[in-house]
This record gives C-alpha cells, structure tokens and sequence, in this order.
C-alpha cells in the first residue's frame, strides 16, 4: 500500500507505462497530488503497488478511489498502470483483484466504475473478464464518454469474438 513518499513511484510506474509522455516526474507527481490530495490516510487503504520480489522494482499501481456521479460518491478504479516489461504476467489481474476486495468492503453492492481510452484495449478485455461492462452513454466526473469512436478503434485492434462480445454486454 501506499507510504509516505511513494509519490515518486506512482509517477514513475505511470511514465513508463506511457502516460505523462509529455510531463516531467515533477509536473506528473503534482498532478497526483491534484487527482489524489495530500489525504496519506486515504491512501494508505486504497492505493496499492505490485513490487517484483527477485529486483525489489515497483511494476504497477492502482487506486480503489472514488468520483462524483448525479452528487453522489461512486467508487472508481483509477489510474491502473504495470510498466510494459511485466505486462501479460497478471500484474493487472493482481491489482484489479485487490482493488475490488476494497470496493466490496468500502462500497458494498454499488457500481463500479473506471475510465479508459480505446488504445488500452488489452485491458479493456481485462475488464471485460472482470464483468465490467463499456457504457454506451453513461459517464461520471469530468470523464468524457466517447462510445461511438471507441468502438471505432477497438473493432480495428480487438479479436473479432471479443469486440461482439464486449459490443453485445454495452450498457447504457
């Protein structure tokens, strides 16, 4: 779990898994302070690291965090990100499964909700395995839903069978 510091890890797990392309650590690590605070608490409960025990190196990260939704409080996986050297070894899966363990005690019973972009289609199928569901108009926050040109895309990248999967469970 997050420790004091750890600011330095986040953005760096973030980086090299290609975002912030165009930020420095400093301007990345200020962004997590706008996106997540200075609630060490907070994070201390949600937000998780996956550390390679052999090399001792942080490789992903991800927060069970929340949003606004229509007033109310909605619980979000944010920012999940595993550098590309330990990707397809389910260091996702990993932080995916420990996030909703919070979610079940944090926000029983309640929605879940996360925000993506169609170039993450390998997680997209991720989540789709989890029971998440691609909205077709819903959205939270300041999230933008862009349905139509997601789909767009992930029919270009996907496999055939899981794109009409993931077309066939869309939600509203």
């Amino acid at each position: 779990y997050y420790c004091p510091g750890m600011e330095s890890v986040w953005a760096e797990i973030q980086q090299a898994a290609g975002e912030f392309q165009h930020e420095t650590q400093e301007g990345t690590i200020e962004y997590f302070y706008k996106t997540f605070g200075r609630n060490e608490n907070l994070l201390k409960q949600r937000m998780m690291f996956l550390k390679d025990a052999d090399t001792g190196e942080y490789v992903g990260g991800c927060a069970a965090w929340f949003s606004q939704k229509n007033g109310q409080e909605i619980p979000i996986i944010h920012w999940l990100a595993v550098i590309p050297t330990y990707r397809g070894r389910g260091c996702a899966r990993m932080l995916i499964t420990a996030v909703m363990k919070i979610f079940s005690r944090e926000y029983p019973g309640q929605m879940i909700y996360l925000h993506t972009q169609p170039s993450s289609y390998q997680a997209i199928k991720l989540y789709q395995d989890f029971g998440f569901c691609i909205a077709r108009r819903d959205s939270y926050g300041t999230a933008t839903n862009e349905y139509e040109g997601a789909m767009e895309v992930l029919k270009t990248v996907m496999e055939e069978d899981v794109f009409t999967q993931l077309k066939k469970q869309a939600i509203d």
